[in-house]
């Protein structure tokens, strides 16, 4: 027995379109998941960062809870320009609240990560210095 379907060009063309954009969404969702950064202990965070040759003394670390501003000023628009530098994107959690981790790097910087629901969001190396640089967590 042989089973043949007729289609149009119009149906055939509407067929190929869902496809391409069930295959497009699919391939957004697993590069949004590969992409994720696990931040959920003190050991994870750490490892992370030795793996970027950041060598932080990880029993002084301190945490502090912050809300990510729902509107981005002069300052935090900057701040979120350094961490795009670095593959981060804070304006995805504006509103949310977050922790940042500061690590000492060496005697002059700070290591910070913003952690949240457990995932690095961001973080850069600032100098402690009143008049210091803040520089990205990673350049790309």
């Amino acid at each position: 027995m042989k089973f043949f379907i007729m289609l149009s060009k119009k149906s055939l063309s509407i067929i190929l379109a869902v496809l391409i954009i069930a295959f497009l969404l699919t391939m957004q969702t697993f590069s949004q998941k590969a992409s994720r950064i696990d931040g959920s202990t003190n050991e994870i965070r750490v490892n992370y960062l030795k793996g970027l040759k950041l060598y932080v003394d990880d029993d002084s670390v301190e945490s502090k809870e912050i809300v990510i501003p729902d509107e981005f000023g002069d300052v935090y628009g900057s701040y979120n320009r350094l961490q795009k530098e670095s593959g981060f994107d804070l304006s995805k959690y504006k509103g949310k609240p977050a922790t940042v981790y500061t690590y000492p790097l060496d005697k002059n910087r700070n290591v910070h990560l913003i952690v949240y629901g457990g995932q690095i969001i961001g973080g850069d190396i600032a100098d402690v210095n009143i008049d210091g640089e803040i520089k990205p967590l990673v350049s790309n």
